[in-house]
Order: structure tokens, then sequence, then C-alpha cells
């Protein structure tokens, strides 16, 4: 199971952008654009909560058409222009599996609510059970 784990900024643009996707692309391999009108073809080992890439037995072009061959190589996000998607991945089926695997179970205790939330909340259950009706 693939589960993210990051701060709560990366977390954000995992589940506000498309970030998921290019996470579900791990494994994968894949054509990246760059910014410097060069590309990169490897496959995508890890992506972190900023889409850093770190690509393994990638080939680098440059834009005189010269290659050079990586095993590691790392891009960052801000060096990205595209990253082309397999056709063989479903976009929207990728980001809904993505998106939907469990996250792992927190060992947290209760939070004891005050009486005043406890009030609040049980008011807004009832006007919530009233407009159901």
């Amino acid at each position: 199971m693939n589960l993210f784990v990051g701060t709560k900024k990366e977390k954000f643009f995992y589940h506000n952008t498309l970030l998921c996707l290019v996470k579900a692309l791990q494994g994968q391999n894949t054509a990246i654009d760059l910014r410097n009108d060069s590309y990169v073809c490897g496959l995508i080992s890890t992506v972190d909560g900023y889409m850093n890439l770190s690509l393994s037995n990638a080939i680098y072009c440059d834009p005189q058409g010269n290659e050079f061959s990586f095993e590691n190589l790392f891009i960052q996000a801000r060096n990205i222009r595209y990253v082309h998607v397999p056709e063989s991945a479903s976009i929207l089926s990728t980001i809904k599996s993505e998106l939907n695997k469990s996250p792992p179970e927190p060992d947290k205790k209760p939070i004891k609510k005050s009486r005043k939330a406890q009030k609040a909340y049980k008011q807004h259950m009832q006007t919530v059970a009233s407009l159901g009706k």
C-alpha cells in the first residue's frame, strides 16, 4: 500500500492538485518535459508532496538533441513543464484509486469536548435531522 505521508501543506497539495495523479504514476515509465525545452524519460521512483521527482534509469535529452543516461535523476518541481501520463493509465480511475487508499488508523486518544461544544454539537445534529424530514 502506497500511503501519502508529509506535512500539512504537502497533504493539501496532494488532495487539491493533480499531485495525486503523478504520485499514482510511481513505478511506471513516463516522459517529463522540462521548462528549458529538454525532456527526461525514465521510471518514476519517488514523488514528494511538492512534486519533486526522482527517476531511475533516466535518459535526459537536451534542446540540441544530445542524450545523456543517468542511473538516478532528481527533478525539482519548478523545472517541470509537463508530465506525460502513459496511454495505458486511465486518468480518472487512477486518481480515484489513489485518493481512495485508506489512511492509517491514528493511535489518538479521543478529544474531550467541553459542555458548550457538546451542546452546540447536539443542536447541530438536531438541525440536520430536521432538514432530512
